[in-house]
């Protein structure tokens, strides 16, 4: 946990690499269930941050903004 703030977890870093080959198990386990951040770094610069929608959505009304999620649609099919 993050010592600023006990309800924010620690960021944890990750290289852009490493994503792209467990982003199952990123986006799963670790941020949609354990709820952690995960900061995806490129050459040494960070690229992203993947965080819980649930907190995503807390950030937006912090800052009183809507979100800009829509709604999630069926795949396409070819």
């Amino acid at each position: 946990m993050s010592s600023e703030n006990p309800e924010l977890p620690e960021t944890q870093q990750m290289s852009a690499a490493d994503f792209r080959t467990e982003i199952v198990k990123v986006l799963g386990a670790r941020v949609a269930y354990g709820a952690e951040h995960i900061q995806v770094m490129r050459y040494k610069e960070a690229q992203a941050v993947v965080v819980p929608v649930e907190w995503y959505e807390r950030a937006c009304r912090a800052l009183g903004e809507e979100s800009r999620l829509g709604e999630a649609s069926p795949p396409a099919t070819a």
